[in-house]
């Protein structure tokens, strides 16, 4: 039994070129989720932005899982995503992230999940859950200094409307939903690429 353990314990484990295409894929989705954020200015965004963002990137994503196919990959991507908002002083999301990003590897145990659709569409639907959460779970649990943080970077007439969408229970769940629903469609959609150009055309 022990050298069965072994061989999958050394399956399961990240190699520079695991790394390599772990950040080039990030950068790929977080170019694709800054350009959505910044061309779609309308508030009905905060809504349904993070269920637009989770489809386009669903492709994307599931050539990455496929590629590296070892668990980690959502919990990588979870603190790739913080450390990316933490540039730009929400530290508070880098938290969030890394928690939902070790509840996304819990919901994909076992052998294999990262080659599986399914699988994928509820790991992936977690971790935009949690992206959707991030400016929520702030105003609960750190208000005050959360509040100061983002009279810095909006004007008073933008905070206003994102804390309305923020600050309203049905609204957050609204958001959830769109996210997992848009997570989940990306991921089928991904799926469907993969078997039918991506692996044919042997990149994965």
């Amino acid at each position: 039994m022990q050298p069965q353990a072994n061989v999958a314990l050394n399956t399961n484990r990240w190699t520079m070129r695991d790394f390599i295409t772990l950040a080039i894929f990030n950068v790929v989705m977080l170019i694709i989720l800054t350009a959505c954020n910044m061309m779609i200015v309308h508030p009905i965004w905060h809504l349904i932005g993070g269920g637009v963002v989770a489809l386009i990137n669903g492709p994307v994503y599931m050539v990455l899982a496929s590629k590296i196919g070892k668990p980690g990959v959502l919990f990588f991507n979870s603190i790739i995503l913080g450390l990316y908002y933490t540039a730009f002083g929400f530290i508070y999301f880098l938290m969030i992230l890394a928690v939902f990003g070790a509840l996304c590897e819990l919901a994909m145990r076992g052998s294999g999940t990262y080659k599986k659709a399914a699988r994928n569409a509820i790991g992936y639907g977690i971790y935009y859950v949690g992206y959707s959460l991030c400016g929520f779970v702030p105003l609960i649990l750190f208000r005050e200094q959360y509040m100061s943080i983002l009279e810095q970077s909006y004007t008073p007439a933008k905070l206003e409307e994102m804390l309305y969408y923020y600050s309203t229970p049905s609204m957050v769940i609204i958001m959830c939903v769109v996210s997992f629903v848009g997570s989940a469609a990306g991921c089928l959609a991904g799926s469907a690429l993969l078997k039918k150009h991506v692996r044919k055309a042997k990149l994965v």
